[in-house]
């Protein structure tokens, strides 16, 4: 519901991921809610295409540690978004990078990230989450960032109804490989479709020496730990698809001439060194203070009654 003088909130992003098939998503959903923590937009939705448990209980818990902080759409007692989780099959099992975080106990034994993610009925069906999520946001004022396969857009496009509301909310879709981009195009994705190249994420690299470095600032940060397990530069595609989908006027980026409704997202050359220090600016950000997202609401002065002239 909107009041009178609320302001237009910030984008809305829908981030879907394999979470756990690589560092690198685990790095952009970093960035993400670094751009959150700016106010440069809301993560609104959060879900999965890998059939995993620990995919989902690792997205929750980056939310926890970025959580009522960072977030307007997270509330008191550690609750975050829901996570969304594919039931397909399609992408299962575990890796390190979900158990090394997921596994970390203190001296004492304790778990050092709490998260509520123990059955699939703690999850969300995705699809569902996501086309929620498109209704809740002003007309052309969210994005899509797809980092990982298209199941679950694909999914959200065979509701009724799904495209014309796609069409009404989102900006943009950014597909962090060519050929998740080409399956929505060839979906019926009614937005214009990002493709980022694969030589925007291999010609800059996420150093790992950020762990001894910036991430040094944090006695727990589990984006940190999973790139520990990793143990070597990341490549940072994803990060880009991020980066864009909330600074498209970021000069570091160009964009190629569109083949239907797709155009490729590139690295300019000379901005590499700058690009990088964003990304590690906002990976490795720490939860500030949220400050309102709306204006405050317009009140208005009561009139003072006329009084009538007085008689001669």
């Amino acid at each position: 519901m909107q009041f009178r003088g609320q302001g237009k909130p910030s984008l809305g992003v829908i981030f879907d991921s394999d979470m756990g098939s690589r560092v690198e998503t685990a790095l952009a959903l970093a960035v993400l809610y670094g751009l959150d923590g700016k106010n440069e937009c809301r993560v609104v939705s959060i879900s999965s295409t890998r059939t995993s448990l620990l995919s989902a209980a690792f997205c929750e818990v980056v939310g926890r540690f970025y959580a009522g902080a960072v977030s307007g759409a997270f509330g008191s007692f550690a609750r975050t978004l829901p996570v969304g989780l594919a039931a397909d099959g399609k992408i299962p099992g575990d890796t390190n990078l979900l158990t090394g975080p997921l596994n970390r106990r203190s001296p004492d034994g304790a778990a050092t990230y709490n998260h509520g993610i123990e059955k699939l009925t703690d999850t969300a069906e995705a699809h569902a989450l996501i086309r929620n999520a498109f209704t809740a946001q002003h007309d052309q004022n969210a994005a899509v960032v797809l980092a990982g396969p298209p199941t679950n857009l694909l999914n959200v496009l065979n509701l009724a109804g799904a495209k014309e509301v796609i069409a009404a909310k989102v900006k943009h879709l950014v597909c962090s490989t060519p050929l998740a981009a080409k399956d929505l195009e060839a979906a019926g994705w009614p937005t214009p479709i990002i493709s980022v190249s694969p030589s925007a994420g291999t010609s800059v690299l996420f150093p790992v020496s950020t762990l001894d470095k910036e991430f040094a600032a944090f006695p727990a940060h589990p984006v940190a730990d999973a790139f520990r397990v990793f143990g070597k530069d990341a490549t940072t595609g994803e990060l880009a698809a991020v980066l864009y989908a909330v600074r498209p006027a970021e000069k570091a980026f160009a964009l190629s001439e569109p083949v239907g409704k797709i155009r490729q997202l590139m690295i300019e050359p000379a901005e590499r060194g700058r690009l990088l220090q964003v990304y590690v600016e906002l990976a490795t950000a720490k939860p500030v203070p949220r400050i309102p997202r709306f204006r405050p609401p317009v009140v208005e002065e009561s009139k003072k009654p006329e009084v009538p002239p007085s008689k001669p």
